[in-house]
């Protein structure tokens, strides 16, 4: 096996950003499997080309010795993440979601390997949460750090309306994060506000911060 330090330069290549190296490195010098994790929504019934980077890394990851865990948003596609988008998501039923995630996963197992990753769908939590829950996970955040986003900001100058539910979906994945114990979050660079409150959360709740893989 390499080295921490070698194991970091593999980990590293072909990454836009990373945050940051340094808390990587400490983590791989720790001796023991990472979980990486990776946040899939279902919001159609193939992946395409751009999924793969991110599974090409999970599976690089996995080859290494290091545990996956792939993330289904049955939940949070009902909502659908704003990035990077200029208007809200059109609604999509449980039942599409569900049926979208078949094939996700079998397609997602063509790269990674099955034997070696977990796989769990938001739902399991999500579904289970009363209004007063919600509203403590909302009190983890304020309104002035969801209103940073970018295209929220675009929004806003652009006078198009931003729904309150979307303000919602940076909280649940990060609060995914939490739920799966995630050491890394790996995602496109569009996700870096989404995965930085997946840290802000772990650091909210006594937990060691996920390294952000972009």
């Amino acid at each position: 096996m390499p080295s921490p330090k070698e194991t970091l330069q593999l980990l590293t290549r072909g990454t836009a950003q990373v945050i940051s190296e340094k808390d990587l490195l400490a983590k791989l010098e720790e001796n023991r499997p990472l979980r990486v994790k990776l946040g899939v929504d279902p919001t159609a019934p193939d992946i395409h080309l751009g999924h793969t980077v991110p599974l090409e890394k999970l599976r690089q990851f996995q080859e290494l010795g290091h545990e996956v865990v792939l993330i289904i948003g049955d939940f949070t596609a009902m909502i659908g993440d704003p990035s990077g988008r200029s208007a809200t998501r059109p609604d999509i039923s449980h039942e599409e979601v569900m049926a979208n995630a078949q094939t996700y996963t079998d397609q997602a197992f063509k790269i990674l390997d099955r034997s070696t990753t977990e796989v769990v769908y938001n739902g399991e939590w999500f579904s289970k949460m009363t209004f007063t829950e919600v509203m403590k996970l909302n009190s983890r955040v304020t309104l002035q750090q969801m209103l940073q986003r970018e295209d929220f900001r675009n929004r806003i100058d652009q006078a198009e309306e931003i729904r309150l539910h979307e303000i919602q979906y940076p909280i649940m994945q990060g609060w995914d994060s939490v739920e799966v114990r995630a050491d890394v979050e790996i995602g496109g660079t569009d996700q870096m506000f989404n995965i930085l409150v997946g840290r802000d959360m772990q650091k909210a709740v006594g937990m060691a911060q996920q390294v952000a893989m972009l």
